[in-house]
């Protein structure tokens, strides 16, 4: 039999030595000298005999015993019957697919005896993160503290929400902006956390109310607000100004040069302090949670926009870092997770958005 070692295999160094993931488990295994020198002998492939010999006839049992480990544990894989990688993990790759598995099963101690003792040793540790992020020290534009009314029927809004890749050069006014961003951001109301203190109550759903999300905004063509890149202050409903000459070339450079997320009247950045997370949920699967949370702003953003007449448009296609260094953030504790645009859009023919057309009969889809 002829065998090779499992291709893309994940390993990771910790204090004790070497490990390496075990294909498809959530589970790890410690290499010796010894196993790390038959897998790296297995290469792409060789035969059991020929590899038992390569350390000498005193050590051939215990090679095959390894052999017959590893196999079975599928870091060694016998070359004529290995079955192909999935085409998910082929695609996304072997770190994406560690990713996956270690954010599975999580236990989160819902009615357990551990939940009290859990949560008390992470609060007797302190250090929890701030809620609210400023800049006390920027020039600040106080917003308007009464939004406009939302009237449109629940239905109207749901039919008429649509990703917007075209907009008018008309402006959006500070009334729209602020409701926007209110709705979208901030909270409205509180409630008693317990041991986690006071929770924000906000439109959108975030896990565990650790509500991580940041929204900076770059203001090209809102009346009553100066052109300039901006941290919306959700503590006190203001923008405040981080640097005043980003033009829409700045954001085309960062997204690829997608005209639709610059072409609006402003541009919102967001980020995760991802940290609000980290301080509660201290396993791999709260990864996961600000995605989910991105994605629930976001949502949430368009169906505002939607029912104040803007047309929203979204995407995750930027350079991370180049965003990052543009709101000065840390990205080992602040990282860009979506980009966010809404304008006035062009006219357009009934619920289709501009430059948009149906399928022809019979197209494939």
């Amino acid at each position: 039999m002829k065998v090779r070692r499992c291709e893309q295999l994940v390993c990771r160094w910790l204090v004790g030595g070497l490990e390496v993931a075990i294909p498809g488990r959530r589970q790890w295994i410690r290499l010796t000298d010894d196993l790390r020198r038959v897998l790296d002998r297995a290469g792409e492939g060789i035969e059991i005999d020929d590899l038992a010999a390569a350390f000498g006839a005193e050590n051939e049992a215990d090679v095959r015993d390894a052999v017959a480990a590893l196999t079975g544990l599928g870091v060694l894989v016998d070359v004529d019957r290995a079955p192909g990688t999935p085409p998910l993990w082929e695609r996304w790759g072997a770190l994406a697919q560690r990713m996956h598995l270690e954010a599975r099963d999580a236990d989160y101690l819902v009615d357990s005896p551990q939940r009290v003792e859990t949560v008390d040793a992470i609060v007797a540790e302190g250090g929890a993160p701030g809620a609210f992020k400023e800049y006390p020290d920027r020039p600040s534009l106080p917003l308007p503290r009464r939004p406009l009314p939302l009237n449109a029927p629940v239905e109207d809004v749901f039919a008429l929400r649509r990703t917007h890749r075209h907009f008018s050069d008309d402006p959006v006014t500070l009334d729209e902006l602020a409701t926007l961003l209110f709705h979208s951001f901030a909270p409205h109301r509180f409630l008693d956390g317990g041991a986690f203190g006071t929770q924000q109550c906000r439109v959108s759903a975030s896990a565990g109310a650790r509500h991580e999300v940041e929204a900076y905004v770059v203001a090209y063509n809102v009346t009553g607000v100066p052109p300039g890149l901006y941290h919306y202050s959700v503590a006190r409903h203001a923008l405040e100004l981080l640097d005043d000459d980003v033009p829409r070339e700045r954001i085309a450079s960062l997204t690829y040069r997608q005209d639709a997320s610059y072409a609006g009247a402003f541009t919102v950045l967001t980020t995760a302090v991802a940290n609000r997370l980290a301080w509660k949920y201290r396993h791999p699967r709260a990864y996961r949670l600000w995605m989910y949370d991105a994605g629930h702003y976001a949502q949430t953003f368009a169906l505002t926009a939607t029912a104040l007449g803007l047309g929203p448009f979204q995407t995750v296609a930027f350079v991370d870092s180049e965003v990052e260094r543009l709101l000065g953030v840390d990205p080992d504790e602040e990282f860009a997770v979506y980009l966010l645009t809404a304008g006035v859009p062009e006219a357009s023919g009934g619920l289709l958005p501009a430059g948009f057309a149906l399928p022809a009969p019979g197209q494939r889809r």
